[in-house]
């Protein structure tokens, strides 16, 4: 009997950021197999943490200018967002940043702590004009699993505002697969694959939490345990797999998604039902912005005409 679970398993480059691992040799077919099932795993599994609510002094809502500030809250609401942090407790935790101008407000002006630390403290948040103009942020940030909307969550709090979060600390994942030879056999597979994380969680680790979800969910399968909730069967959405949610979460540049908005295209379900050539027909969307949009698209398993 063949042992498809024997292999060897190698680091052929780690960073903070980024990891290279290789598995060989893999019984013919496993490349892909093992690769498409990790892929997606990494893409939406592995937990995170980001900044869901916010408070500013001086503003009530999303669309308020903050004097002395010169970008609008919504554009710092959008670097806010972009912010990632190290975080592994449950229970949400409030941060602080308070700087005064001149010059630029980074993420690692914020007033993080041992338990939650800035993994990102270069990201650009906003400028401040002159000596006379300051800002105070009160952030909570919580830890969770993929993205959540703003407009799914409630707040009876005045003044707070409510963000899209995503949590994903895998940016982006590549494989590869080649064909290797064990001894005087060659119908076996080389599988390599590449990982890019925000930071906040080492590469090879995430790789071996994917890994663990897939044993997890397989198991189940293997020698099932009885589910005693209830489960109800929903009607398909118009909107399969979040494709709602805003086409800020792209994060492309500001002037590409105030164009994408102006052209009738707020969210991801309309640009997927618009098509790629419709889309190209934008003002200010241009052939680099598509590729990004391709690339953003298809790794979160979403596809358009």
């Amino acid at each position: 009997m063949i042992e498809t679970n024997k292999f060897n398993v190698k680091t052929v480059k780690t960073e903070e950021r980024y990891g290279k691992f290789e598995l060989s040799p893999l019984v013919g077919g496993f490349g892909h197999t093992l690769g498409n099932s990790l892929r997606r795993v990494l893409l939406i599994t592995i937990p995170g943490a980001a900044i869901t609510r916010i408070r500013i002094d001086g503003a009530n809502h999303l669309f308020t200018t903050l004097p002395g500030v010169k970008e609008d809250l919504v554009e710092v609401s959008l670097n806010l967002k972009k912010i990632k942090f190290d975080y592994n407790q449950n229970e949400p935790i409030v941060l602080t940043l308070s700087k005064k101008g001149p010059g630029v407000v980074t993420a690692g002006d914020i007033s993080d702590t041992d338990l939650c630390k800035v993994s990102n403290p270069e990201q650009v948040i906003a400028t401040l004009a002159d000596n006379k103009s300051s800002i105070d942020i009160s952030l909570t940030v919580e830890r969770g699993v993929g993205y959540t909307l703003a407009k799914e969550q409630k707040t009876d709090v005045v003044g707070e505002i409510i963000l899209d979060a995503t949590f994903t600390p895998v940016i982006k994942t590549n494989y590869t697969v080649e064909p290797t030879r064990l001894g005087k056999k060659s119908n076996y597979d080389k599988f390599t694959m590449e990982i890019w994380t925000d930071g906040s969680v080492d590469p090879l680790y995430a790789l071996k939490l994917a890994a663990k979800d897939l044993i997890s969910s397989f198991g189940q399968i293997a020698d099932p345990k009885e589910f005693e909730e209830e489960v109800i069967t929903l009607l398909a959405s118009p909107n399969p797999h979040g494709s709602d949610i805003s086409v800020e979460e792209i994060e492309l540049p500001l002037r590409v998604t105030n164009a994408l908005k102006k052209a009738d295209y707020p969210t991801i379900d309309a640009l997927i039902k618009a098509g790629r050539l419709d889309v190209s027909k934008a003002k200010n969307v241009g052939e680099k912005s598509l590729k990004f949009i391709d690339a953003w698209l298809k790794e979160r398993g979403f596809t358009w005409k």
